[in-house]
């Protein structure tokens, strides 16, 4: 009996809702306790929208990028570049050296995003179809490259943005709705996605390098259109991360930004979109407690003084953990269901 493959292969009504009604009611639930937790809550829309985009690409090539980090990078620039207003950007002293066109350059916040998007889909396939030729450790590599390259552009670069410092007053989300829209929109598209033929060959070339080219799957093509996706949901990510943010900087898009977000993906399980949710969820709520401790604050008559940086060293720690001991996550490569939506069909 052949083997058969994680990851979507048909419409499931349960499979796509269980992801979606998860992450409404917890968003909207969590949001509406306080002002921190509703800010909490859009930044962890945000990095779920960057897992998701990992998870079109990572979780269905197995092959790892770093570079998604840049994609993100330029989604959150232009649409923060683009939704500050002309004064700002022709006053604050970190955009003296402007580029004169960028200044009077304005769209609405909703075409910004779009063109975040755009942005990042297409770096993503410029730069695909030439890193989609690599396996293993050169891809790893390579797409690191491709994020140190992106990050010292823009970091020693003040002619397109502010470098080292901040773009100030960039128009901020009225509340928790949009990005969950957003977020909500963007897991229905990686489902439509991941039950494709397309990301049904990726799958199977990351089960077998060998077989797949075989049955007459071109393994760089399919890499090519997941990351070029990949790309633009990374590119949503950071153009709504700067608007949860109100600033735009360019180091909240590097190092810790990748591998949290990475974190992520492992810890939930990279071969399905719900162990990306469940990854996201997790992690985020981790975080969250393991923050207050820091703080010296009690959760539920629960108080620890850890000491700054522990929450990073633990998250870190469960990583490695999981890589050694559960490689598929904490879902093991499942999808979600709910019982009463329908009836999975056998075969």
């Amino acid at each position: 009996m052949s083997k058969k493959l994680a990851g979507l292969t048909k419409f499931n009504t349960r499979e796509l809702f269980g992801p979606l009604l998860t992450v409404l009611i917890l968003s909207i639930g969590v949001g509406a306790i306080s002002a921190s937790l509703q800010l909490a809550v859009q930044f962890a829309l945000c990095n779920l929208v960057m897992v998701i985009a990992l998870q079109v690409f990572v979780g269905n090539s197995g092959v790892l990028s770093f570079g998604h980090g840049a994609f993100a990078m330029v989604g959150a620039w232009i649409s923060g570049m683009s939704t500050a207003s002309e004064r700002v950007k022709g006053n604050a002293l970190a955009l003296q050296e402007l580029w004169q066109p960028l200044v009077g350059f304005n769209l609405n916040l909703y075409l910004s995003i779009l063109a975040g998007m755009v942005l990042g889909a297409l770096i993503a396939a410029i730069t695909g179809a030439f890193l989609m030729r690599l396996n293993g450790l050169a891809a790893g590599i390579a797409t690191f490259a491709l994020l140190g390259l992106f990050y010292n552009f823009f970091f020693n670069n003040i002619t397109f943005g502010p470098g080292s410092q901040a773009l100030p007053a960039v128009p901020k989300f009225s509340g928790v709705y949009e990005p969950l829209v957003l977020s909500l929109i963007a897991i229905v598209v990686v489902y439509l996605f991941n039950i494709s033929a397309t990301a049904r060959n990726l799958r199977a070339s990351r089960e077998d390098l060998l077989a797949a080219p075989a049955l007459g799957v071109s393994i760089q093509r399919v890499r090519w259109i997941a990351f070029t996706i990949s790309g633009a949901l990374a590119g949503l990510s950071g153009a709504m991360y700067v608007h949860v943010a109100g600033t735009w900087q360019v180091q909240d898009y590097y190092l810790v930004f990748t591998f949290l977000t990475l974190a992520m993906l492992v810890i939930g399980g990279s071969a399905s979109l719900w162990g990306a949710v469940v990854g996201t969820l997790v992690v985020t709520a981790v975080g969250q407690i393991l923050l207050l401790w820091e703080q010296g604050k009690s959760i539920v008559g629960i108080k620890l003084d850890l000491p700054n940086g522990a929450r990073s060293l633990i998250i870190a720690g469960s990583l490695v953990a999981m890589l050694l001991w559960r490689f598929a996550g904490v879902t093991n490569g499942k999808e979600f269901s709910i019982p009463f939506l329908g009836k999975r069909k056998s075969g």
